[in-house]
């Protein structure tokens, strides 16, 4: 039961931990509804799924790796700022759009919502997302070691405490997504475009610290 518990409050943390990922979610999950933004968090997940297998097996030499190889860093980095730099142009335009005529909010980026594709083209968006933040796989490290070392846990008490880790992220992550995807009914295309402007500037911010900073997310 104390497991059980521990496993809770670990997922509850993590699913509030400030990165990219987290701001694209809610972004998402504001300007194109609930259900995109859940197959986008399904690969988020999934990808911490793989990392986390990852950590467990060799994090020994991932971390070494890691260690010795700064280019991956600034990669990673320079992806997250190109992102937010595409972001704040988009929703600057959007938003110039926006306030030279009265536009319909359901219009708000959701054209290829219909396509059968395009939950997939989500699923792999959020793998990617999270698979190029050296962090992430840092932290699921971090996390095995802490499991390992201070809880003091076997392997099969490893596997339970991060599958409810896991679940508990999914659990938490449904109800940010849809109560974040009730603010559209809410928002005119104007301000749907300055929270992409924000959002774009808070990605490059992540990605300058992920390039000139010690890996801190």
């Amino acid at each position: 039961m104390l497991l059980f518990q521990k496993g809770i409050l670990f997922g509850i943390m993590i699913s509030f931990m400030l990165g990219p990922a987290f701001f694209i979610l809610i972004e998402t999950s504001i300007k194109k509804g609930f259900k995109s933004a859940l197959f986008l968090d399904l690969g988020i997940l999934l990808s911490d799924a793989i990392y986390l297998l990852a950590a467990f097996f060799i994090a020994e030499k991932i971390n070494l790796w890691l260690s010795t190889n700064n280019s991956l860093q600034y990669i990673a980095g320079s992806v997250f700022i190109v992102l937010g730099l595409f972001s704040i142009r988009k929703n600057y335009l959007q938003k110039k759009e926006a306030d030279t005529k009265i536009n319909n909010l359901n219009a708000v980026d959701t054209k290829s919502s219909n396509l059968i594709i395009y939950p997939f083209q989500l699923i792999i968006k959020g793998i990617g997302l999270n698979a190029i933040n050296p962090g992430v796989l840092v932290f699921w490290i971090a996390a095995c070691t802490y499991a390992t070392n201070e809880l003091k846990l076997t392997n099969i008490e490893l596997l339970t405490f991060f599958g409810i880790t896991l679940s508990t992220m999914f659990l938490v992550d449904i109800f940010k997504i849809y109560f974040s995807s009730k603010l559209k009914e809410r928002l005119n295309n104007s301000t749907l475009a300055i929270i992409g402007i924000g959002i774009g500037c808070l990605l490059v911010f992540f990605g300058l610290a992920i390039c000139f900073k010690d890996v801190s997310f």
